[in-house]
């Protein structure tokens, strides 16, 4: 229970950071706190070598026209993918917040980490596309434009965020996956009050459908916005003729990126798992599931609302 509180508390940093004027312009990850902090200064140091490594291999094919650097290019991107997504950003902390307070099956945890992150990936492809490669625009303008594409994605999880929260409000979702016997009968005895997760019952294969979909919204509107890696790369190859190399490149940062985020939820699913183990199917834990529940649909939903009003106010941040 600990930890799922710890993974909620993550929620109001990544807003001020947004809502603040400067409130991000301290050191990567040093509002973390430890042992994430040097986690997060580790996988950044790492990644600033990655990417001097995807620079030299890049002015490598451009000298020489040569593919043989294109191995190290889509390897250095995956790699940088994975050590990116460590780092601290409003994405992981909305799904890994999602899976430790719903219940939802492993495929759909590892489903969703690569939805997130394969749209994160073809934002950033479609951005660069259109904005340097059809309307021609100079690079910092290309940046400065996708930078915007996060007010769509804080408007997105906003949406979604409230949607949850009215459906586990009304009895309609509590992210309870009742789709497995856990204690070998069915509680039919009792009515169905509208309460959610008091009692043990088949959950209608329409609120499944609907808490996976929503999920997966989630996970898209995560990765609306581009990352700043692959923008970089894109704009490189772009401007160089090596639109193939550029894309592939994106596409396998994306890879890693979803490794991280599988990893991340993963845990998070773990803990919600280990809590519901710890409560069993008492009416005590069914009450702790909807808490849960509603908790977490309410720190997305206000993470999505400041993080959408700090856009507004200050302007996008520097994609990440």
């Amino acid at each position: 229970m600990r930890l799922i509180v710890f993974v909620l508390s993550l929620l109001p940093a990544s807003a001020w950071a947004a809502l603040v004027p400067g409130g991000g312009a301290s050191a990567p990850g040093d509002q973390l706190p430890e042992p994430l902090r040097s986690l997060a200064a580790w996988g950044f140091a790492l990644q600033r070598r990655l990417t001097g490594e995807l620079r030299e291999q890049l002015a490598v094919m451009k000298d020489t026209g040569s593919w043989e650097p294109a191995a190290a290019i889509i390897g250095a991107a995956f790699l940088y993918g994975v050590f990116h997504a460590i780092g601290p950003g409003h994405g992981k902390v909305v799904i890994g917040g999602w899976f430790a307070t719903r219940r939802a099956r492993i495929v759909h945890g590892l489903t969703a980490s690569l939805i997130a992150a394969m749209v994160q990936a073809g934002s950033a492809i479609v951005a660069v596309g259109l904005l340097a490669g059809i309307l021609s625009l100079a690079p910092r303008a290309v940046t400065a434009g996708a930078a915007w594409l996060e007010a769509g994605s804080f408007a997105m999880i906003a949406v979604i965020g409230a949607l949850m929260t009215w459906r586990t409000l009304t009895g309609r979702g509590c992210g309870h996956d009742h789709g497995h016997h856990e204690h070998g009968h069915h509680d039919h005895g009792h009515h169905h009050d509208g309460t959610c997760c008091g009692h043990h019952h088949h959950a209608p294969p329409k609120d499944e459908r609907t808490e996976r979909n929503a999920l997966f919204a989630m996970a898209a509107a995560v990765g609306f916005r581009p990352c700043s890696g692959a923008i970089l790369v894109l704009l490189f190859c772009f401007a160089n003729g090596m639109v193939l190399i550029g894309v592939l490149s994106t596409l396998a940062m994306g890879l890693g990126v979803a490794l991280t985020v599988a990893a991340i939820g993963l845990g998070a699913l773990g803990l919600n798992r280990l809590v519901e183990r710890g409560f069993g199917g008492s009416s005590l834990g069914g009450r702790i599931r909807s808490a849960l529940a509603l908790a977490g649909s309410l720190a997305i939903t206000s993470l999505g609302v400041v993080l959408l009003i700090g856009t507004i106010v200050n302007g996008p941040a520097a994609i990440g």
